[in-house]
């Protein structure tokens, strides 16, 4: 039965994106962009929805009782996604959205333990989806998409199948809502004018979340919560601000100011590097292969 239920998903041929890219009514073509319309009560419901574009209460616990293998794994495969986007020149927005589906995939579904593409099946449709999202110029080709040198290829059904698990187990909530989705509120915040931010701090901004989207550590936090402390970096402001100074107190209450100046310190600790893979052939996958244990799911 379980089976069954698998194989009719994957044979799907209509992804429903799911109620929540309504949130924002009429304005879901700026999300797009990553930034929503940055109004107090758009920040707010924002804010009431992120736990649910994260992945289950369990998953970081997991990774961190979990096996080096399964980690090697997971690092290997986000490396990869990592150095496509260089390649493609896809923005952070995309790689950022590739690692919240990769992630909230693997916090809810187990893939098979002995089969080790498995893994990088799973990093090739996160990106093929967050870049279908987020990108305007996307390899016509998913066999093109699969740059720098990966250990296995797929061919473009296996891809497909994949995808079609993975919007499901997402519930269609594709347009996550990661720190990238606040920076530009948060910036205007910090330049106490309420001005834009310029274009240069949200590209830096970006490229800090960006930087730290593959670190275990990280996941601990509300995407909220990284993008004020990614702010508080980007602008110098990260160890002169008084979190109960009555000027910053609207933008920090819904906040745990503790837990900012935490990922503060993280972020100004140092980053990560990328590493290279080796190809040894294409393969193209059965749908039984999906049919694979799956954890209840928290949303």
């Amino acid at each position: 039965m379980a089976e069954n239920l698998e194989l009719s998903l994957l044979c799907t041929e209509t992804i429903n994106v799911g109620d929540d890219d309504m949130i924002f009514g009429r304005e879901v073509s700026n999300f797009q962009m990553g930034f929503p319309l940055e109004s107090e009560e758009i920040i707010r419901e924002m804010m009431e929805k992120e736990k649910q574009h994260l992945p289950s209460d369990d998953y970081i616990r997991r990774l961190r009782s979990g096996d080096m293998d399964f980690n090697a794994r997971r690092r290997k495969a986000l490396n990869w996604i990592f150095k496509a986007c260089e390649v493609h020149q896809f923005g952070p927005l995309c790689m950022c959205l590739s690692v919240n589906y990769f992630d909230r995939f693997l916090s809810v579904h187990d893939l098979p333990y002995d089969k080790a593409w498995t893994m990088q099946l799973l990093a090739v449709a996160c990106l093929s989806l967050a870049a279908k999202l987020e990108e305007t110029s996307v390899p016509r080709l998913l066999i093109d998409l699969q740059v720098g040198h990966p250990e296995f290829l797929f061919v473009a059904k296996s891809i497909q199948r994949m995808e079609l698990l993975v919007v499901n187990r997402l519930e269609g909530r594709l347009r996550a809502i990661t720190p990238c989705s606040y920076i530009s509120y948060f910036l205007r915040k910090m330049s106490k004018s309420d001005q834009e931010p310029s274009n240069t701090f949200i590209s830096i901004s970006l490229q800090v979340i960006a930087s730290k989207a593959k670190g275990i550590d990280f996941l601990e936090f509300r995407p909220s919560e990284v993008a004020a402390a990614v702010a508080l970096y980007v602008s110098g402001e990260l160890h002169t601000v008084q979190f109960d100074n009555s000027s910053f107190s609207p933008l920090f209450s819904p906040l745990q100011k503790e837990r900012v100046k935490k990922i503060g310190g993280m972020i100004e600790s140092g980053g990560s590097g990328l590493c290279s893979q080796t190809p040894s052939g294409v393969f193209e996958v059965s749908a039984s292969c999906f049919s694979i244990k799956t954890h209840a799911s928290s949303y």
